[in-house]
């Protein structure tokens, strides 16, 4: 049986550091590897691919989205396993329709990482309650009309929810602020929101964000 090589990209050095301790008692894991963002990771993926990259979505540099659009584009054939402190459905959903292949929360347990990228490796997909919510929002929202929110206009979102300065998050982004308010505009009128504070209420309505 193939050895399952993994690398994880994740900005929080504990978090990081125990994961990749974690992966290496797996059974069937063989090559580990880490990185702090998702330029670092891009940086060893030039050299060696590996079959899955379990990546956090919040991270400085370069954030996951944007890595996932890179990794899909550039090596199509590795594998992308989520893990997020959150279970934004909205935003399952759309990383879903780009290709990726499985979420986990932070508080997931040893057991269910290792299912998670055994289901992965062996059938292309790990299925859970994190990715059927976001199925089924997505089909809710499909009946009832409601044009889609992109990808980078969840991410000005949540970082709005974060109570981050259109400077902060511009610089975060790598655009620059007119982008960011013509985002925020469109975001608005999507949401029929009026404020902040009106966008952090849709966000908690609708699962975007947890309290």
């Amino acid at each position: 049986m193939t050895s399952i090589n993994v690398y994880i990209a994740d900005d929080h050095p504990v978090v990081r550091k125990g994961m990749v301790r974690l992966l290496k008692t797996f059974e069937r894991v063989g090559q580990v590897k880490e990185a702090a963002d998702g330029k670092e990771l891009l940086a060893l993926l030039t050299n060696d691919r590996p079959h899955i990259i379990i990546l956090d979505i919040e991270m400085p540099v370069m954030g996951g989205v944007d890595t996932v659009k890179a990794v899909l584009q550039r090596f199509p054939n590795v594998k992308i396993l989520i893990l997020t402190m959150h279970s934004e459905e909205v935003l399952v959903r759309r990383l879903l329709d780009m290709g990726v292949n499985g979420f986990l929360t932070k508080s997931s347990g040893p057991e269910e990482i290792e299912k998670a990228i055994y289901a992965i490796m062996d059938n292309d997909f790990y299925k859970n309650a994190i990715t059927e919510n976001a199925q089924g929002i997505a089909g809710a929202e499909e009946n009832e009309g409601r044009r889609k929110l992109t990808i980078r206009e969840i991410e000005i979102l949540l970082l709005i929810c974060k109570e981050m300065t259109s400077r902060e998050i511009s610089e975060r982004l790598h655009i620059s602020e007119k982008t960011f308010f013509n985002h925020r505009t469109n975001i608005m009128e999507k949401t029929g929101s009026k404020s902040n504070i009106g966008l952090l209420k849709y966000a908690l309505r609708k699962g975007i964000i947890s309290t």
